[in-house]
């Protein structure tokens, strides 16, 4: 936009995001209307609320608009440790000042050098990004929300002109994202019940809209307090042991959290997490409450198995219960031990349609449709035998 027209912006603009922003309180939609409409306006590329823990100084997840899941997983991976923008943003709130700073007018003569060596500039390029702004939108402990927007090369730098005017929505980004934590809690109550129902047997999790455990279930307590590799830390977030396994939940909870908020189908999303000899099978799958059925709970739910109550599933196992030929049931027993379908095509070297396909087959003869469906009834099984 042209600042050169100020006074029609705040007539405007500036109230209808001002508006967005109270309304992703409440809204289904949350703040995805709010980020979609802040990028149009002032003519971004991209953007995004990313939740850390700062205590382990790690992603724990993010909405975003404009951000392929290839590029937030290169960003947990690689740049969110000791991303230089939030640093700066942190540093600047330590001294007192909320406010919005940008990656060509904050980062000192060595921006060039700090985005070389932190690989922020790789990631930024790898999906049209260039320049980047953001500020601290809301902090609770070790909680951190940062607001960012990031622009494409054939878009202008950021000014301090513009900054000054996106320091002016910091206030009601704060409030709103502190209103919205805290809503998300009370509103996954009434949705849990039932899933809890349906999954009785297993350790349940459920992480609201802002990636903050809103309950969790006797089995999950249990699972937790015998293995070191999950834990809910002292801020309510679910977080994994170990950077990389940390950073690829991350990013399977973004996946599922956005898949909720979107009212949107999702795969169940199966993860293995290994500490010492112990082992737990995660299943991440949306909240999908509906109006109609008088739950609008958003976030996700994460089912544990934790393999040092059962044996492990074997082939063979596999293939004289549900009657499986070989190739399903090693399908089914790297689905059971965490494995995508990319990677059971890439180590057995078939493609993922054939991969799928031998998944499909074996949806069948278990009668299940969702792979979470299938790696808790596989579970079961093997523990009855």
């Amino acid at each position: 936009m042209h600042f050169s027209d100020r006074e029609n912006f705040f007539n405007h603009d500036f109230h209808e995001l001002i508006g967005l922003i109270y309304d992703s309180v409440t809204s289904e939609q949350g703040f995805f209307p709010f980020l979609k409409r802040f990028i149009q306006v002032f003519n971004g590329h991209s953007a995004s609320f990313a939740i850390y823990n700062t205590a382990a100084n790690s992603l724990l997840g993010a909405w975003t608009v404009n951000i392929p899941e290839e590029a937030l997983r290169f960003y947990s991976e690689h740049v969110s440790h000791r991303d230089v923008l939030v640093e700066k943003a942190i540093s600047v709130n330590r001294q007192g000042s909320c406010r919005f700073v940008a990656s060509n007018l904050d980062l000192g003569p060595d921006v060039k050098r700090l985005r070389r060596d932190t690989r922020a500039e790789e990631w930024l390029e790898s999906y049209g990004a260039c320049e980047a702004a953001g500020a601290i939108a809301y902090m609770d402990g070790h909680y951190l929300n940062f607001f960012g927007m990031q622009r494409s090369p054939d878009q202008p730098e950021f000014s301090y002109e513009e900054l000054t005017v996106f320091d002016g929505f910091l206030p009601h980004l704060h409030r709103a994202v502190g209103l919205y934590t805290r809503l998300m809690q009370r509103r996954c109550g009434p949705a849990v019940e039932r899933l809890v129902l349906e999954r009785v047997n297993r350790g349940i999790i459920v992480c609201d809209a802002s990636f903050r455990v809103a309950f969790r279930n006797g089995k999950a307590d249990d699972t937790l307090k015998r293995n070191a590799g999950l834990r809910v830390n002292s801020d309510g977030m679910l977080v994994a042991h170990g950077n990389e396994s940390a950073r690829q939940f991350a990013v399977l909870l973004s996946a599922a959290v956005e898949a909720s908020i979107a009212r949107r189908e999702l795969e169940d999303q199966v993860f293995s997490l290994e500490h010492g000899q112990q082992r737990i099978t995660l299943v991440v799958t949306p909240l999908q409450g509906t109006a109609e059925a008088g739950s609008l709970a958003q976030g996700a739910l994460v089912t544990l198995h934790d393999w040092s109550w059962s044996n492990e599933i074997s082939d063979d196992l596999l293939k004289s219960l549900f009657d499986l030929t070989d190739a399903e049931a090693v399908v089914a027993a790297e689905l059971v031990g965490g494995q995508s379908l990319s990677d059971i095509a890439q180590t057995s070297g078939r493609s993922r349609e054939t991969v799928k396909y031998h998944l499909n087959n074996i949806f069948r003869k278990t009668g299940t449709r969702r792979q979470g469906e299938l790696v808790s009834l596989l579970s079961r099984a093997c523990t009855s035998v």
